[in-house]
């Protein structure tokens, strides 16, 4: 800090030497009519004095009279012929021409026209005041260092804190956060760090609880694997060893399932997925998503009702991730419904597609909303992974929904069953 603190010290002193500096040197030139203007003013009473001390003296004793002045007086006198005054521009003549005193740049020298048409010379030297100078600008020098340090540790003191969050939160503490008050000069900067640090939080809590889930949900297979391939170590009739091979090959379905839900859901979170966008046509597109899922819902003796009166013509989107959306959503509303699954396609505001899954079932209670698309939850603990799948068909909806700028809501359906609405913004397909 005391590195810092020298520095910007250096800074400031440096600063206002030079606007001293400035001042001292430009101030007479810039604001040079004023200065005379006042000079005039203050001067008035002692430039009659001095015209009628020399006037009084006569032609003939003038030179005695300046020698007496020059003797007395800290300012230096002598006559001057009007024509030969150096650096006088046009108004200052003018002004000498009317008996007005000119007061030259430098501060330091003036005229003073006579009656007699000759001109007074006056030159002042400077005062030294070099002691009183010293003590008034270090006066100056320790009334800028005051406030410096007092601003100086003020954002020490917060920075200081800030290291501290951060020191805390990289040793493990990841519910560190930085507490400074809203007037602190890096309160900004300690409310990204917060920030930072909730996301980062999150994201590994989040981690976290997706291997617990992944660990839970390999677990199950695996074991039937491993006891599948034991029972086939003994001998048994051929007609049940092939049943017992059915069984493997089942299981061994379920983990390939398993694992491309994982990866796909990793790509969707990591954005290591692409969008292909393409103008698809949406009533196309609707019918060949609908058709590949049709059969499952008619097994579970179903009615699938699609509307798509308020659809628009075409949209841009990557048609393949947002089937894989709509797929998961009717084949959740397939698991829970009693009788009818409504599809609804529309025109959103500004151009958006909304697509909406509606069943008739149970319905989801309000405080449980939120957490449905979080990766292997299922609300019910008594649905396994045939009634209520891997857990991780809805995550996958709300990845794709994030990943096109867009949302996914979930509420209740006028039949007290659960509506999910996914809403796409439009798009533009990018230049080639």
């Amino acid at each position: 800090m005391l590195k810092s603190l020298l520095k910007l010290y250096a800074m400031v002193v440096l600063a206002a030497a030079l606007a001293l500096i400035g001042v001292n040197k430009s101030f007479v030139w810039l604001f040079h009519d004023t200065l005379t203007h006042g000079e005039r003013e203050v001067r008035k009473g002692y430039a009659f004095t001095l015209q009628d001390y020399l006037d009084h003296a006569g032609p003939a004793g003038r030179d005695a009279a300046l020698a007496r002045l020059n003797k007395n007086a800290w300012e230096k006198f002598d006559l001057v012929d009007p024509d030969t005054v150096p650096d006088l521009s046009a108004q200052q003549r003018h002004d000498l021409a009317d008996h007005k005193l000119i007061l030259m740049t430098n501060g330091k020298d003036y005229y003073l026209p006579l009656r007699d048409g000759t001109v007074l010379h006056a030159y002042s030297a400077d005062m030294d005041y070099l002691g009183i100078q010293l003590i008034a600008y270090s006066l100056i020098a320790i009334a800028a260092l005051l406030p410096l340090l007092a601003w100086v540790w003020l954002h020490w003191r917060d920075l200081r804190a800030l290291e501290e969050a951060a020191r805390g939160f990289g040793a493990g503490k990841l519910s560190t956060r930085a507490q400074l008050p809203k007037r602190s000069n890096v309160y900004g900067l300690a409310r990204q760090f917060n920030e930072m640090a909730e996301r980062i939080q999150g994201s590994i809590q989040h981690q976290r609880e997706m291997m617990n889930g992944i660990s839970h949900e390999l677990k199950t297979p695996i074991a039937r694997l491993e006891f599948g391939i034991a029972l086939l170590q003994s001998p048994v009739p051929e007609a049940q060893r092939t049943l017992r091979l059915d069984a493997l090959r089942h299981d061994v379905r379920e983990l390939d399932e398993l694992v491309s839900e994982l990866l796909a859901l990793s790509r969707l979170e990591q954005g290591a997925t692409h969008l292909v966008l393409m103008r698809v046509a949406v009533g196309e597109w609707l019918d060949s998503v609908v058709a590949s899922v049709a059969n499952d819902v008619a097994d579970r003796q179903l009615t699938l009702a699609v509307h798509t009166e308020a659809a628009p013509t075409h949209h841009v989107c990557d048609p393949r991730l947002v089937a894989r959306a709509l797929l998961n959503l009717i084949r959740n509303a397939a698991r829970y419904a009693r009788n009818t699954i409504t599809v609804r396609v529309e025109t959103g505001h500004a151009g958006a597609l909304l697509l909406t899954v509606e069943d008739d079932g149970p319905g989801i209670p309000a405080p449980d909303r939120a957490r449905v698309f979080e990766p292997f939850l299922r609300l019910d603990a008594s649905r396994d992974r045939h009634t209520g799948g891997f857990g991780l068909g809805l995550a996958i909806v709300r990845r794709i929904a994030l990943v096109h700028g867009g949302e996914i809501r979930l509420d209740a359906a006028e039949g007290g069953g659960a509506r999910f609405a996914m809403l796409l913004p439009a798009m533009s397909i990018p230049p080639i």
